[in-house]
């Protein structure tokens, strides 16, 4: 479970909640099975008029993943692993790193560095790894397309229920029991559709997007790192270039980390 998600959800509706009890006003007020059926059944509806099953289905899969535990992008260990692994191929040969694919933890690194082994072209090995990154970027875009279009509808059903009970509350003046309940699905549609759209589904896709991009850069520095090692490049350029993903907080630590360690060796020697 992603607890800032899960805090955010959670205060937004706590602020709502506070807000509401400090003006005077009554939570139970805000409830209106007609708005609700307005606004979400309506914007279920355009979400499968405008997309087909999957697309619907990856709806509900983006929101259990905002909410559920992000992976863990170590970018300085991947950068360290990639060296050392440079290291071995320029002093012992790229054949060498063929006992030690195993002992690789990152499966796309893995799949990268055997076939550098494999001796496949480097313009091959290039198509291949980019190929799965960008598959990866498009299924996440799809998912988060999808998100923004029911956070788009949501709002526009609930101005459409807020019409409704307008239309509703003016054609029965002469009847005062059905202005409450017109009035109700006037305004609480409106509501519904605004928070709906603007604390929950808009940010969810914003989430996706932000894990999305954490993936896609820890893919290129996969990616740009197997080809370099397959060209023979220099490990302390791969270094460097590997580092120009990273902000510059993460390069001062990478450093320092890099540091630390060669003054260890220094030490046992």
């Amino acid at each position: 479970m992603d607890k800032v998600t899960l805090g955010g959800t959670l205060l937004g509706f706590m602020a709502m909640v506070i807000g509401v009890k400090l003006g005077g006003g009554q939570i139970l007020a805000f409830w209106d099975f007609p708005s609700i059926i307005i606004v979400f059944g309506g914007s279920m509806g355009g979400m499968c008029i405008a997309y087909s099953w999957e697309r619907i289905n990856g709806l509900f899969t983006g929101i259990k993943l905002a909410y559920g535990a992000p992976k863990e992008y170590d970018y300085l260990k991947l950068v360290s692993s990639i060296l050392s692994i440079s290291e071995i191929a320029r002093k012992e040969g790229i054949l060498s790193l063929d006992s030690r694919i195993a002992e690789i933890e990152e499966p796309m690194l893995q799949r990268g560095i055997q076939m550098v082994v494999d001796g496949i072209d480097v313009k091959l090995i290039s198509e291949v790894l980019d190929n799965e990154i960008d598959s990866a970027s498009t299924r996440h875009a799809d998912i988060k397309s999808t998100i923004d279009f029911y956070a788009s509808v949501a709002p526009a059903f609930g101005l459409i229920g807020t019409i409704l009970g307008l239309v509703g509350l003016l054609r029965n003046m002469d009847d005062p029991s059905t202005i409450g309940p017109n009035m109700a699905l006037a305004l609480v549609t409106t509501f519904y559709g605004a928070v709906f759209a603007n604390m929950l589904m808009m940010p969810f896709g914003k989430k996706l997007e932000e894990r999305s991009n954490a993936e896609f850069t820890f893919g290129q520095m996969i990616a740009k790192g197997c080809l370099m090692i397959s060209a023979g490049v220099h490990p302390r350029i791969i270094q460097e270039r590997l580092l120009s993903f990273l902000s510059t907080a993460d390069r001062v630590k990478f450093n320092e980390l890099h540091l630390d360690e060669e003054l260890k060796k220094s030490g046992e020697k």
